[in-house]
């Protein structure tokens, strides 16, 4: 169906769009889903969504990939390899620093995906959530927005960076798998606040954003594997698939040199009036509908009219149980 492709292609550009500047991939996924559920009066299965959003995140992963091709290059080239002309930055010590940095600052989000995940999942049920966590993500963007006043300063760079920097930004992305909280925007607010300079608080973000991704896909393939049945890939919701990936990172790829300028220029106070605006909106949608909590016979419709469509039922069947809650692909899985 042409509906299916505009969806689709929809929430790849929304992908794109929302993924690396700092206003919540999964918020604007979960409405734009939404949208469409109550445009078209079907909802696809909590899992089948997953599986989408999970490919879509992939799609943004390369984009981060491609767009630092140049450190990535020059960073391996120096681990490998004693070359002088690699610069300070890329030779083998700082290279494995900054790794371990990495590390320090993904290790806070085992113990929340461990113990957490189920409440999170559950909040992806509520038409409330997301708004609320536009507006937890424009307070943080605001108050960062007043420190950044005026010129760029140096600030700290890689090899600067501590090891209590690291886990502090750490910490302040296990923020991120609330709905409408922006992990790009927690993690740089949080490396902006602790003093890093500018361009290396947005690729420190990115950067930690790889192994959340990487393991979000490598677990969904996995259990795609073990029961395709359930995800209902037909050819053309694979084709679809494919296509919005495709269009999540080429835009993805704008958006990050977009995320850089609006960083350097100190202007993130323009993303935190856009959130504010999104949240009243939404919640004024919300509360004209009559949904400010959990909705029993489909808690992704606008207006609670539309039905669940999971994969072996049929719109003729009625509602069926939920399928469970759209999840987040950058969100850390157990």
């Amino acid at each position: 169906m042409l509906i299916e492709w505009i969806e689709a292609l929809a929430l790849g550009m929304v992908q794109g769009v929302t993924e690396f500047l700092p206003v919540s991939s999964d918020g604007h996924l979960l409405i734009t889903q939404q949208f469409f559920a109550w445009l078209t009066g079907t909802h696809r299965g909590g899992e089948e969504n997953l599986f989408f959003d999970v490919m879509l995140h992939l799609g943004t992963m390369a984009a981060i990939l491609y767009h630092y091709r140049g450190p990535i290059r020059l960073g391996v080239r120096g681990l490998l390899t004693d070359d002088p002309d690699v610069g300070p930055d890329f030779r083998r010590p700082t290279v494995l620093r900054v790794a371990m940095l990495a590390i320090v600052a993904t290790l806070p989000l085992v113990p929340f995906a461990l113990f957490f995940k189920k409440w999170v999942d559950s909040l992806f049920q509520s038409h409330t959530a997301a708004p609320v966590g536009f507006l937890i993500s424009a307070v943080f963007l605001a108050l960062v927005s007043l420190k950044m006043r005026g010129p760029d300063g140096r600030g700290r760079g890689p090899s600067e960076t501590t090891w209590v920097d690291a886990l502090l930004i750490g910490l302040a992305q296990t923020l991120a798998p609330l709905p409408g909280v922006s992990r790009s925007g927690v993690t740089i607010v949080a490396a902006l606040f602790l003093g890093l300079s500018r361009v290396w608080a947005v690729r420190f973000s990115l950067m930690i954003a790889i192994p959340a991704i990487a393991g979000a896909v490598a677990n969904e393939l996995k259990d795609a594997i073990k029961d395709p049945s359930r995800l209902n890939l037909t050819p053309d919701r694979v084709m679809q698939t494919i296509a919005a990936m495709i269009l999540a990172g080429l835009v993805g790829y704008a958006a990050i040199l977009w995320l850089i300028r609006v960083v350097r220029s100190g202007k993130l106070w323009y993303c935190s009036v856009y959130l504010v605006l999104l949240a009243v909106v939404v919640l004024g949608l919300v509360s004209s509908s009559g949904n400010g909590s959990d909705v029993d016979a489909s808690p992704n419709a606008l207006d609670g009219t539309s039905r669940r469509v999971d994969a072996g039922a049929s719109p003729a069947t009625g509602p069926v149980a939920p399928g469970g809650p759209v999840d987040r692909a950058d969100a850390p899985l157990p």
